[in-house]
């Protein structure tokens, strides 16, 4: 028999025969079934052999890199992160698309690493990213129209990912003038609470004490999954300051702050929120930052402006240290002690022990 069929441990069927010299191993995209195995023998096998007996499996030609991603996909469409290996694809093909798959060097995988570290990705995003370049060279590979995968075993340089930059205060304002109506609240409830992303989309109705003016903080919301939030100590109570007050809205029929079209929470931030947040952020001609920096501007703000100590600020943001702010915000706090009373009497009887 020319041709021969097997199973791989990804659970697909493959097909392998002679050709150029060479074996060949190649998917069929098909499951290993009962009645896929019986298409595979009836059907393709047969076709192979008569396109082998021909002299139809002519070598072919390196085509650009566009082009062998689009397979890639077509492999992963069963998978559920399906729509984040798209996304990922789509990136990439920005940079790799339009490059003939076998012109691709190590080089160019790395000018393509720094560009995106350049771009403010970490490098957990970036592994990602070169999870999905490695798998598209692979199909090239199989194709037999390169023999190496120039992306692997490459690795990271050192990093040093972006600081966080609280948004000033006339940013604020002019992002809260100019946002839509999701981005309003979104942007008011993180400013003026200095809540997680997750603990933001997470907010329900009844979770707003109006009589108190607190906001009871007790769940969040990562990858669709309604959990509780961060830490034990994520779990408090916020305060709701009066400038946050008119952009809070009265609850609807949703028991959700922010809803999806069925009435129900949304799943995440949302691929299409970033995306109008970065375009929100470039019509306002403000530097690029990630959504979650309303957070940061928030505790840097509490800091600078408030009476509370830093314990407070602390638990606030729901931390249960006061190392994890020390050490995040303390930077954008220089020169504030030099702002004490210089009338403060350190020593006086009213501190000294009055047993004395």
């Amino acid at each position: 028999m020319m041709v021969r069929m097997f199973r791989r441990k990804n659970g697909k069927l493959y097909v392998e025969y002679e050709a150029f010299g060479k074996t060949v191993q190649r998917s069929t995209r098909l499951e290993d079934t009962p009645k896929n195995r019986t298409l595979v023998k009836k059907k393709v096998i047969p076709a192979l052999e008569v396109k082998i007996v021909r002299g139809d499996l002519a070598k072919e030609k390196p085509k650009n890199f566009l082009y062998y991603s689009e397979i890639y996909l077509k492999d992963k469409y069963h998978l559920k992160d399906y729509n984040k290996k798209e996304k990922h694809v789509a990136v990439i093909n920005e940079f790799f698309g339009e490059m003939r798959i076998d012109k691709i060097t190590r080089g160019h995988v790395k000018d393509w690493i720094n560009m995106r570290f350049d771009l403010g990705n970490s490098v957990k995003t970036v592994e990602n990213y070169l999870v999905s370049v490695r798998g598209v060279l692979y199909e090239a590979i199989d194709r037999e129209v390169i023999s190496q995968n120039v992306a692997a075993n490459i690795k990271m340089p050192q990093h040093k990912p972006n600081e966080i930059e609280p948004f000033a205060g006339k940013e604020v304002q002019l992002l809260l003038k100019n946002a839509n109506e999701f981005f309003k609240l979104y942007l008011a409830i993180g400013f003026y609470a200095g809540l997680r992303m997750g603990e933001i989309i997470g907010l329900m109705h009844s979770d707003f004490d109006f009589d108190k003016k607190v906001i009871h903080v007790n769940r969040s919301i990562y990858k669709g999954k309604v959990s509780t939030p961060k830490t034990e100590g994520s779990i408090r109570e916020v305060p709701i300051l009066d400038e946050l007050i008119q952009y809070l809205k009265k609850p609807g029929k949703s028991l959700w702050l922010f809803q999806g079209a069925d009435g129900l929470h949304l799943n995440c931030f949302g691929q299409h929120h970033y995306e109008a947040w970065a375009k929100l952020l470039k019509e306002c001609g403000i530097e690029y930052r990630k959504p979650g920096s309303t957070r940061h501007t928030f505790i840097v703000s509490m800091l600078k402006n408030s009476d509370l100590s830093v314990l407070e600020v602390a638990q606030l943001a729901g931390h249960t240290t006061t190392q994890m702010v020390i050490q995040n915000y303390g930077k954008f706090i220089k020169g504030e002690h030099l702002k004490v009373d210089r009338k403060l009497k350190l020593f006086t009887d009213k501190s000294a022990d009055s047993s004395t």
